[in-house]
């Protein structure tokens, strides 16, 4: 394969700036408050988001491990980004159009824009075994997600005239902007993806139903050879614990500070912004971390940091307590998801990235349907969202102990020696991806 530049990294690297916008913005701050003050607002508001990711994430669930073999058969997963960047900045200007009361509207929209970019999501990750080698994924891994977070920063100050006002009906033509204004972002800020990272793979020009044939038989295959990618089954269910606390945080966070804490909308901000720096500099300092002590180490100690985190929280009212914790939060929002990302990479062969990045998806996803319901409910039938952040400590401390059962060595070994079957058999040695330039 061709060398890898440093601008293709940085390239590759800018769709974690520019999908941040979204995340942020619309998932994590502004729309989960507009969504829960204005669009469905009383006592089941929580319930009413909660199933809206539940909804999104599930249809990724079911669709990633299928699209992620699709995009690796035909050689073209920057076309399959590309679908899903659009279609996610679509859906996000189009959330101008909702207004209060408009519940199943709003959830349509945010589904569309939603599954759009966590599609996207693993779409980008995917490349990350071509432009990275065992050596440096920590690094790389960590410097898209640490460059990401700045991103979203970044769209929060865009933002910031809009939503300064607060979040009520008087301000709605003001936040109306706020939509059109982050869709613009990540337009702009995604172009360099597509105009410099290369795609490596090999392209294939077959019919629609001979991919769709090939992926399901890509997938049989994997599932025949799952005993060769045991530690990376074995970490995919840790993720899923782990992930049930990380991705109700990510959810309700805004909604948690501004109703348990009683923080106001420039505070809210604030804690966004500390939450955002803190992240960046959580990824991309543990990324040089993982690559020193490996990876199952990083994350257990991002595990035990969110467990503190979590305990501080749920125990304290202090304003002063919960800014701190909220300094800790943020370096194990950036860590934890660096650092899961890279040791997929690691146990990803080349030729079946895509595949692999599916399931890590379908992982995350399940985890996303799953935890910030769990989240709303236990929050909706307690009338306390203490009661729910309570649950998160738990699901990090079985992550905690499962990652002993992830053999991180045994799971590189087992990626570099597979080839697919129609290549050789499991156990020769494919050739190694190119490392970067310089």
């Amino acid at each position: 394969m061709p060398p890898v530049a440093r601008r293709e990294i940085v390239a590759w690297a800018m769709f974690d700036f520019a999908n941040s916008s979204y995340t942020t913005v619309v998932v994590t701050f502004a729309f989960s408050l507009f969504f829960t003050r204005l669009v469905a607002a009383g006592p089941q508001a929580d319930l009413w988001w909660g199933r809206g990711i539940m909804v999104s994430n599930l249809i990724v669930l079911l669709l990633s491990p299928l699209l992620g073999a699709l995009a690796d058969e035909s050689g073209r997963k920057k076309h399959f980004l590309f679908a899903t960047y659009l279609a996610c900045v679509g859906g996000t200007a189009a959330l101008s159009f909702v207004q209060p009361g408009d519940i199943l509207p709003a959830l349509a929209l945010f589904v569309l824009s939603n599954i759009a970019f966590s599609f996207g999501e693993n779409f980008a990750a995917a490349f990350l075994p071509e432009i990275s080698t065992p050596a440096n994924v920590g690094r790389i891994s960590g410097f898209g997600w640490g460059l990401g977070y700045f991103g979203g920063l970044l769209s929060l100050l865009a933002i910031l005239p809009f939503v300064a006002p607060g979040f009520t009906l008087e301000n709605l033509h003001n936040l109306r902007w706020v939509w059109p204004v982050t869709a613009a972002f990540f337009l702009v800020a995604g172009l360099p993806t597509f105009l410099i990272l290369r795609e490596r793979a090999v392209r294939h020009r077959h019919p629609l139903g001979y991919y769709a044939r090939v992926g399901f038989e890509r997938l049989a295959t994997t599932l025949h050879a799952v005993r060769h990618f045991r530690q990376l089954v074995r970490f995919l269910a840790v993720f899923f614990l782990f992930s049930m606390g990380l991705t109700s945080i990510i959810a309700f966070v805004s909604v948690y500070a501004e109703r348990t804490i009683g923080l106001g909308i420039g505070e809210l901000l604030a804690l966004l912004l500390v939450l955002q720096v803190a992240a960046a500099g959580g990824a991309i300092g543990f990324g040089f971390l993982q690559d020193r002590i490996g990876a199952r180490r990083t994350i257990q100690i991002a595990l035990v940091n969110w467990i503190g985190v979590s305990a501080a929280v749920v125990t304290t009212s202090d304003r002063q307590v919960f800014w701190a914790a909220a300094v800790f939060a943020g370096l194990g929002i950036g860590s934890l998801q660096s650092a899961s990302r890279a040791l997929v990479g690691a146990f990803s062969p080349v030729a079946k990235s895509g595949e692999f990045f599916g399931l890590w998806g379908l992982a995350g996803k399940a985890a996303y349907a799953c935890g910030p319901l769990t989240f709303g409910w236990i929050s909706s039938v307690s009338g306390s969202q203490r009661a729910a952040a309570l649950a998160n400590a738990g699901f990090f401390a079985l992550g905690f102990l499962g990652m002993f059962l992830v053999d991180e060595r045994e799971g590189i070994a087992a990626a570099a020696r597979w080839r697919d079957p129609d290549e050789g058999a499991p156990g020769a040695s494919p050739a190694s991806p190119a490392a970067p330039a310089g």
